[in-house]
């Protein structure tokens, strides 16, 4: 085994087997070294091959949390977890799950406060064991021999994730409208029904946008419109317009095999290929499909035309589903020796790069968009490390329950700390019924997350807002309503997100890793200076909370608690405010103490700073009220 040792100024990078990545992400200024670098000595790293894989293990300790990992169905500490890294379609998922749609192989042990983080850069199959097999040690296995991966100097927990962020890539900036009020269903349809909708919910309660599932399609093919159910779809892009209400639409990987269909014509060398050169063609939606190869040039420029034509008749957002990629079969994988081709005319195994194949879709997609002057917004359902600078994710086809709203919480937040800012739920769950409580409880559970949308699977009861019981109804128009007087500073925190490199919501740990009590806090979040405990307890109009070391105000009544402690409170929606830290809601900048602070409003950056005495503001301000919250 060849092992050769990278250094840049905040990583090592270690490359196994003259490993040649398909994604790139290392630095210009990285240096070769001639020796082991420190820090694996340190952490007692070992490194075993075989045949077909390689393990990587490294010391764990007894005091250590595992935090990372993007989106896995558990607790926001890892250890103890053998997990694996393999985008997998998971149908109505519940807690431990394993593997789910995205896979991210970055995590973070910290021990005592100190960080240590690692990035394993090889899009296939990898499972992490934490210290299950050996109580002592961390266990990664990759199924290849030749891969890469990178440990990140600083022993920061903040400067550790940032690191990786800005590796891998800062966020993509969404349109604000994606992060309003979205509704969905599998599906909405004919037309009349869908704008009937919009106008119940325009009614009821804000709403941005409305995201069409699979049956606007004719027959499921890409591209297309159900003819009875949508026309030619300009009417009802027209009307949905006309009502404030930006289009998203599905788009699946899946191009139907048939050689009257002009998109499937059109594809004709871009396809997945077997080893004897023929297309690979599995069932999907539209009945036997071919699958677009995003690995070379001009498969990517195949779907950017296709993606280009179809968003230039007025749609505003694309919404990229079963792209891990899924197939109908009872695995719903593709088979490993399915062959991709390279630019060069290599042929690469889609074992190897399984997990890499929404982030290239989502590339081109993305492309695509920038090229015709669209404000891009993509909502995928898989992806890769680095998938953050082209698309917002969701979290899958999750079963609604009351355990699901706490697991939640830890997904996306997990998913934030792992680089990808724009994350959400489906509101309700997708999976299930859902009682109009618990519907309630998912729109205050996700209150400020950066993705909102409600969105059911078709063989289950309604869940429209407007359906629901007066007291309900009203609970969750009371809810959307919070969600739109934080709007700018949730957008604030994005912006921050795509600038900066850093999580828009976090767990606990994040901002507090030398307290222990944090890492046991799996139904609570921060979004820049606010604490959020939602109310998502059944049977429950009160809660047990954590406030971390420091001074908390009291969003309501402005009452100051000295952290650390724990208390039980009865208010709705629990939030409490950062001392020395400003806020906006509604169109109010709300300063709590002292200090300097930094926002993104009106299109523009903007920096205020209040000494006790003066506030100085470095724009002109005049949409905004600037208070001083006496404490």
């Amino acid at each position: 085994m060849q092992v050769t040792y990278f250094e840049s100024d905040d990583y090592y990078r270690i490359s196994v087997n003259n490993y040649n990545p398909l994604i790139d992400f290392k630095k210009n200024n990285e240096k070769k070294l001639d020796k082991i670098p420190e820090i694996l000595l340190k952490n007692k790293m070992e490194l075993k091959e075989a045949e077909n894989w390689v393990k990587i293990k490294l010391e764990l300790n007894v005091s250590s949390h595992i935090l990372g990992l993007g989106e896995k169905a558990t607790n926001i500490d890892k250890k103890r977890k053998v997990m694996v890294s393999l985008n997998t379609d998971q149908i109505g998922y519940a807690r431990n799950t394993d593997p789910l749609y995205l896979s991210i192989p970055f995590f973070i042990n910290v021990n005592h406060g100190k960080s240590l983080g690692l990035f394993i850069n090889y899009p296939g199959y990898i499972s992490f064991d934490f210290g299950v097999s050996e109580y002592n040690k961390t266990t990664i296995l990759v199924k290849n021999n030749s891969f890469e991966f990178y440990i990140f100097k600083s022993d920061d927990l903040k400067k550790t994730v940032n690191s990786y962020i800005t590796l891998t890539g800062k966020t993509f900036m969404p349109p604000k409208w994606s992060i309003g009020h979205g509704i969905s269903r599998y599906s909405y349809y004919p037309s009349e029904t869908a704008l009937n909708i919009i106008n119940d919910y325009k009614n009821t309660m804000p709403v941005d946008s409305i995201y069409l599932d699979i049956h606007y399609m004719d027959a499921y093919r890409l591209f297309t419109w159900d003819k009875e159910r949508f026309g030619d779809g300009s009417e009802f892009i027209k009307k949905a317009h006309e009502s404030n209400v930006k289009i998203v639409t599905i788009i699946d990987p899946t191009i139907k095999l048939d050689q009257n269909y002009d998109v499937f014509k059109e594809g004709m060398g871009n396809y997945m290929e077997k080893d004897d050169s023929s297309i690979y063609n599995e069932v999907m939606w539209p009945g036997d499909s071919v699958f677009p190869d995003f690995f070379n040039k001009k498969g990517r420029d195949y779907w950017k035309k296709l993606i280009k034509s179809w968003s230039m008749q007025g749609i505003d957002g694309i919404w990229l589903d079963m792209n891990e990629p899924t197939v109908l079969t009872e695995s719903h994988l593709i088979p490993e020796n399915v062959l991709h081709k390279l630019d060069d005319g290599t042929k690469i195994k889609h074992g190897n790069v399984r997990n890499l194949y929404p982030y290239m879709q989502c590339m081109a997609t993305y492309n695509a968009l920038t090229e015709i002057n669209k404000e891009p917004f993509i909502l995928s359902r898989s992806g890769y490390s680095g998938i953050q600078k082209y698309a917002a994710i969701w979290t899958g086809d999750n079963t609604p329950s009351w355990d699901d709203l706490k697991l939640q919480i830890s997904m996306v937040t997990s998913l934030s700390i792992s680089g990808v800012a724009v994350a959400g739920c489906d509101l309700g769950g997708f999976f299930g019924e859902s009682s109009p409580e618990l519907l309630s409880a998912y729109y205050k559970m996700a209150l400020l997350f950066p993705f909102y949308r409600n969105h059911k699977n078709i063989d289950n009861a309604d869940q429209e807002v407007f359906l629901m019981p007066d007291n309900i109804k009203n609970d969750i128009i009371e809810t959307v309503d919070l969600r739109y007087d934080f709007i700018d500073y949730i957008y604030s925190a994005i912006y921050k997100a795509h600038r900066y490199g850093v999580p828009v919501i976090t767990p606990l740990p994040y901002d507090y890793p030398d307290d222990e009590n944090t890492y046991y806090v799996n139904d609570q979040y921060i979004m820049d200076n606010i604490m959020y405990a939602p109310q998502i307890n059944k049977h429950n109009d009160f809660r047990y909370l954590y406030l971390p070391e420091g001074e908390w105000i009291n969003f309501w009544d402005n009452s100051l608690i000295k952290g650390k402690t724990r208390i039980k409170t009865d208010e709705k929606y629990p939030l409490y405010i950062k001392n020395n830290s400003c806020i906006v809601y509604q169109n109010k900048i709300m300063i709590y103490g002292t200090g300097k602070f930094g926002f993104y409003l009106n299109n523009e950056e903007v920096s205020i700073e209040f000494d006790g005495k003066k506030v100085n503001v470095n724009k002109n301000m005049d949409n905004y009220e600037i208070e001083i919250k006496k404490i």
